[in-house]
């Protein structure tokens, strides 16, 4: 009898054991479904392209302005390089 009473004890606890694995994986998707359902990525407002953009001429003579820049930017490094020598 007693012989018995620990083979149930045995498949018993195998049993529990069987099924601890499937109920910690039902848990944690339960955990993971609910938090991703409260937990959002803001988006940021975009709003419409107020009036202060450049039109085209003032793009161009933006562009223009800043080429010069360059090509100034360029002279004085080539000239503090030869000075430099």
């Amino acid at each position: 009898m007693k012989a018995m009473q620990r083979g149930k004890g045995r498949n018993c606890n195998a049993n529990r054991g069987a099924l601890a694995l499937p109920v910690a994986v039902l848990l944690v998707a339960c955990a993971c479904g609910g938090c991703s359902t409260t937990v959002e990525t803001p988006f940021p407002d975009i709003k419409p392209v107020s009036s202060t953009s450049l039109s085209q001429e003032q793009q161009k003579k933006a562009v223009e302005e800043l080429n010069k820049a360059r090509a100034t930017h360029e002279q004085d490094a080539e000239q503090q390089i030869e000075q430099s020598r």
